[in-house]
């Protein structure tokens, strides 16, 4: 009898000490079980691959009121749910509706000092690099996010995403630029693989405008890819977002950018000047003397004996690129940059010098 009590006792220990599992549903159906770790968290979660569905990430109510945290300790089994919603109409970006930015966390405070602050918007860029007041002149390039070139090298998606940047922030009513992570929330210090300087200078920064994650928003409609988001504090709707935006195929995942359809034209300086809203954006071959080398701007002045354009070489070097050399140009892009009109998309190997000692005007 005591024999039975003793083997009773450690049963009953050894199910108090079981690993927890945490179930994951979707719907009805159970979808996945999970063993946490040692320490009681998930070392990952599934994300579904739905058919025709959005996946809005797991909660820990039934009625979706509580987004699951990957820090949550388990110290008993545990279930969570998952919620879907139909690609249907305008829903585009479920995930960047939902999250939002509230006046207090940045009210009062400034964007250098304590990380979060407005901000108006200077002048833009690309899909991913803004100029901003904050106050005091600031280069954005923004985390998590790398869109297609649309600056030297142009890429297919990479002038609408460009174009789409530039249209929400001018039209905005309020701009956010925020740090990763945020110091107020607990965070004094940037994540250890998170900087807030990036390449020539660039501030690292997440950009809200009149409280939407631009970051997330253009995700989710498929103009960039999410990178490093595991380092994010808003991790999980950056990865559930790429995870849609793949799965709807839109623009980056599948869609042909138009622009990259129509025919490359053939094209004088003059036509371009004289015309240019019959070409503005479109891809053209170009021939005419280079007049004059900018170096500290990375332009040269290219003339066809009337009329003069200058073309962004960016940060290449070659040898073809002198004053006097006549040369024959293929796939430029025709675009504007503060106010000046400009051919970009410069490839020195699409570049074929015609003579080395043209008269120059």
């Amino acid at each position: 009898m005591l024999f039975l009590s003793v083997m009773t006792l450690l049963a009953m220990l050894a199910a108090c000490q079981r690993t927890p599992e945490v179930t994951f549903m979707l719907g009805d159906e159970v979808y996945e079980t999970r063993t946490v770790n040692e320490d009681g968290r998930l070392a990952s979660y599934p994300t579904p691959t739905l058919q025709d569905l959005y996946f809005l990430g797991w909660f820990t109510e039934e009625d979706f009121s509580t987004r699951f945290d990957i820090e949550k300790v388990f110290d008993s089994n545990a279930t969570l749910y998952g919620e879907t919603l139909p690609y249907e109409g305008e829903l585009l970006t479920p995930l960047t509706d939902r999250l939002t930015l509230h006046e207090s966390r940045y009210q009062g405070r400034t964007f250098r000092t304590d990380g979060i602050g407005e901000a108006s918007l200077h002048s833009c860029t690309d899909g991913d690099t803004t100029n901003f007041s904050a106050p005091g002149f600031v280069t954005v390039r923004y985390l998590n996010i790398d869109t297609p070139e649309s600056t030297i090298t142009i890429e297919p998606w990479g002038p609408e995403s460009s174009r789409y940047v530039c249209e929400v922030l001018s039209e905005a009513e309020t701009i956010v630029l925020e740090y990763e992570p945020h110091p107020t929330l607990g965070h004094p210090e940037p994540h250890p693989t998170v900087g807030r300087v990036g390449n020539f200078g660039r501030d690292l920064a997440y950009v809200w405008y009149d409280g939407r994650l631009l970051n997330l928003e253009l995700i989710e409609l498929g103009f960039t890819p999410a990178t490093s988001a595991g380092n994010s504090q808003f991790g999980d709707y950056l990865r559930l977002a790429h995870h849609n935006a793949r799965m709807t195929g839109r623009h980056i995942h599948g869609e042909s950018d138009p622009l990259f359809e129509q025919d490359v034209l053939d094209v004088t300086v003059s036509d371009l000047r004289n015309n240019t809203e019959d070409y503005m954006h479109r891809f053209v071959n170009v021939q005419g003397v280079i007049t004059r080398v900018a170096g500290s701007e990375n332009l040269f002045d290219l003339w066809d004996g009337e009329r003069t354009i200058r073309v962004f070489y960016g940060y290449r070097t070659s040898s073809k690129i002198r004053t006097g050399h006549e040369v024959s140009i293929t796939n430029l892009f025709l675009t504007e940059w503060r106010g000046n009109l400009q051919l970009t998309n410069f490839d020195a190997r699409r570049m074929e010098v015609l003579a080395t000692d043209a008269p120059l005007p």
